[in-house]
C-alpha cells in the first residue's frame, strides 16, 4: 500500500480526517511529533457541538440546520471569511453526517441532554447538541495505550452531564445519585476486567481503536518540517523527522494539518495575544508548527488574537486547575485588585477568561482573585479538594485566609474598601436572589454548575460567614483558535483567497469557523472532526 494522503496530527480532528480519508478511498498516514499520541484533544472535557444531531433526531427533538445557522449568526456575527456563509452552512450540513460515518465504524456516542448551549438567550439556542463519546475499555487499545497523552484523571466511567453534581454531592440527594452512578458504573467495569475512559481520553481512544482496525500507520516522533511542492504551487509531499533523519513522505492526494495551536510558543504567541501561555493546560507541543510552516509558503493567518480563554487557578503541585464550577456556586465572587467585580462569574468560560484580560487594561486584574466565605468552602468540591478541606491548602498558599474580610484584603494586597463595599452590595443583591450588576443566575448556563437546593438562585449567594477565603485566578485558555484561513472544503487560502491545492486545514491549525467566541461546550473539537471529515473527502474527489 503506498501512502496518498498525509495527516499532521493525533487529536481528535487529526484522527477523525484519517478515518474519513481510508474510507473514501484514500491512504492515509498519521504523523505526530510527539512520543504520545491525541493531543490537546486527550485533555479535554471530550464535548463536541453538532447541531441537529442524529442522537437527537432518534429521540424527536426538534433541531435543524436552520436553527443552528440562526444561532451561528446571532453569537458569532461577522468576524470575515474564516466564519463565512459557506463555511458555518458546511458545518451544519456535514456534522451529523460524520457522527453517523463514525457510528458505522463501531464509535459509540451518547448526548449530554441537560447541556445548554451558553447564549441562551439569542434565536437559535437548545439545550443537549454536545456529544461525547461513550466510555471506553481502555484495555481495547493494547499496545496503543502505552503511548497515549493521559490527563492524569482517575480511571472513573464519568460523563458531562454527571460533572456538575461532583461539587454538589453532599448538599443534593439527585446530586449524590449521580455520582453513586459513576460509582456503579466503574465498579462494572472493574469487574469485567476493563479499565474505564472518560471525557477526552474516551473520544481519541475510540477513534485510535477505529484507526487501528482500518490499519491507518500511525508515526510518533515524526515531526513535520516542511512541504513540498510542484511546479504549480501544489502540495505533493511532506518533509518529515529529527535533524539527524529527515525524509520526504509522498502526498500526491494532499496533506491535511491537524497540528492543534499555539498556546505553548511563548514567542510565537505573545505578539498576538499579550500572553505567554504559561498558563494554558493545553498540550505542551501546541506550538504552532503548522501555522508557521504554512504560513512559509503564502498561506493566510487570521483571527490569531482568537484563544478558548478559560480562567484557570494553579494547585500547589502546578497543576494547572480549570475553573468552572468554583467561580459558579453561590457564596464565590471575582474581583480584581481594586475589590471590584467586573463580569458575571457564571459565564462561558471564553467571555470569563476575555473579560479577565480586558479589566486588566483598566485595573490590576492578572491575577483576579475569587473571594469566597466559609459556607461556600464546608458546601462544594474545589476542583478535585473535597469540602472542608482547608488546612493543608492554606499551609501551601493555595487558600489565603482571612478572619475577616479586611484581614483577607491585606493579605491579597486587594483594596480593603473596594472589597467590602462588593461584598456589601453582593449580599444585598444575594438576599433577593437578583444579580443587579451582572444577572449571575439568571440562564440556563449559569444555573448548570449551580446549586440547585440554594434558593432563590442557584449560583448566586450570600458572602458573610467567616473565616473568608481568596485563590488567584490566571487568564488561561484551552489553546489558541486562530490559524491559516481556509474556504468551505478545508483548503487553505492564499491571503488573496486563491487556494493552495492539496493543502487542507483543520482544529486549532486553522482560522476559527467559530470567531473569537464559543457557542457551546465542544465548539472547538467539534469543527476539527467535522472539517477533517470534510477535508478527506475534498482530498477523495480531486
Amino acid at each position: 500500500m503506498s501512502i496518498d494522503f498525509v495527516v499532521v496530527g493525533s487529536g481528535a480532528g487529526g484522527l477523525a480526517g484519517a478515518i474519513a480519508a481510508k474510507l473514501n478511498g484514500l491512504n492515509p498516514i498519521i504523523i505526530e511529533k510527539s512520543a504520545v499520541w491525541g493531543g490537546t484533544s486527550a485533555l479535554s472535557g471530550g464535548g463536541v457541538w453538532i447541531p441537529n444531531n442524529p442522537l437527537m433526531q432518534r429521540e424527536g427533538i426538534a433541531d435543524s440546520e436552520e436553527q443552528g445557522l440562526a444561532y451561528f449568526d446571532a453569537v458569532i456575527g461577522d468576524v470575515g471569511p474564516a466564519s463565512s456563509p459557506e463555511r458555518r452552512q458546511a458545518y451544519l450540513r456535514v456534522g451529523p453526517e460524520m457522527v453517523v460515518g463514525l457510528e458505522e465504524q463501531g464509535f459509540e456516542w451518547c448526548r449530554a441532554p441537560r447541556y445548554p448551549d451558553y447564549y441562551q438567550d439569542q434565536p437559535g439556542a437548545h439545550i443537549g447538541r454536545t456529544l461525547e463519546a461513550t466510555n471506553f475499555d481502555a484495555k481495547r487499545l493494547g499496545s496503543w495505550l502505552k503511548t497515549m497523552r493521559r490527563a492524569g484523571l482517575p480511571a472513573i466511567a464519568v460523563n458531562t452531564d454527571v460533572a456538575p453534581q461532583i461539587p454538589t454531592s453532599f448538599r443534593s440527594l439527585k446530586s449524590l445519585g449521580g455520582v453513586l452512578g459513576v460509582v456503579g458504573r466503574t465498579l462494572a467495569f472493574r469487574l469485567r476486567g476493563q479499565v474505564p475512559l472518560s471525557m477526552g481520553e474516551t473520544l481519541v481512544g475510540q477513534l485510535m481503536a477505529i484507526v487501528q482496525k482500518l490499519e491507518i500507520p500511525v508515526r510518533l516522533e515524526t515531526p513535520l518540517r516542511s512541504l513540498v511542492q510542484d511546479a504549480e504551487g501544489r502540495v505533493t509531499g511532506a518533509i518529515v523527522g529529527r535533524d539527524d533523519a529527515r525524509e520526504e513522505i509522498p502526498a500526491p492526494r494532499g496533506v491535511l494539518l491537524a497540528a492543534g495551536g499555539f498556546a505553548k510558543d511563548a514567542a510565537f504567541r505573545e505578539p498576538y495575544q499579550g500572553v505567554t501561555g504559561e498558563w494554558s493546560p493545553a498540550s505542551p507541543d501546541d506550538t504552532g508548527d503548522a501555522h508557521k510552516i504554512g504560513a512559509a509558503i503564502g498561506a493566510e493567518l487570521a483571527l490569531m488574537d482568537a484563544a478558548t480563554w478559560y480562567p484557570v487557578s494553579i494547585m500547589p503541585n502546578g497543576r494547572i486547575n480549570v475553573g468552572i464550577w468554583e467561580r459558579t456556586l453561590p457564596g464565590a465572587i471575582i474581583v480584581d485588585q481594586s475589590g471590584r467585580r467586573y463580569t458575571n462569574e457564571a459565564a462561558s468560560y471564553v467571555d470569563a477568561g476575555r473579560a479577565m484580560l480586558e479589566r486588566d487594561k483598566e485595573v490590576p486584574a492578572v491575577p483576579s482573585w475569587l473571594v469566597f466565605d466559609s459556607r461556600n468552602r464546608n458546601r462544594y468540591f474545589f476542583g478535585h479538594i473535597p469540602p472542608r478541606l482547608t488546612k493543608p491548602l492554606v499551609k501551601s498558599g493555595f487558600f489565603v485566609r482571612g478572619r475577616t474580610l479586611e484581614e483577607l484584603a491585606g493579605k491579597c494586597r486587594i483594596d480593603p474598601a473596594g472589597l467590602m463595599s462588593t461584598v456589601e452590595r453582593v449580599n444585598t443583591m444575594a438576599a433577593n436572589g437578583v444579580d443587579e450588576d451582572f444577572n449571575r443566575g439568571e440562564s440556563v448556563y449559569d444555573q448548570y454548575y449551580g446549586d440547585p437546593t440554594h434558593k432563590p438562585n442557584p449560583s448566586f449567594g450570600a458572602i458573610d460567614k467567616a473565616p473568608f477565603y481568596a485563590v488567584r485566578f490566571w487568564p488561561g485558555d484551552l489553546s489558541t483558535k486562530g490559524g491559516l484561513m481556509a474556504d468551505e472544503h478545508a483548503r487553505v487560502l492564499h491571503e488573496d483567497g486563491s487556494v493552495i491545492e492539496g493543502l487542507y486545514v483543520t482544529g486549532n491549525s486553522a482560522a476559527p469557523v467559530m470567531g473569537r467566541t464559543y457557542p457551546g461546550a465542544g465548539a472547538t473539537i467539534g469543527p476539527s472532526m467535522v472539517f477533517a471529515w470534510i477535508a478527506a473527502r475534498s482530498a477523495a474527489r480531486m
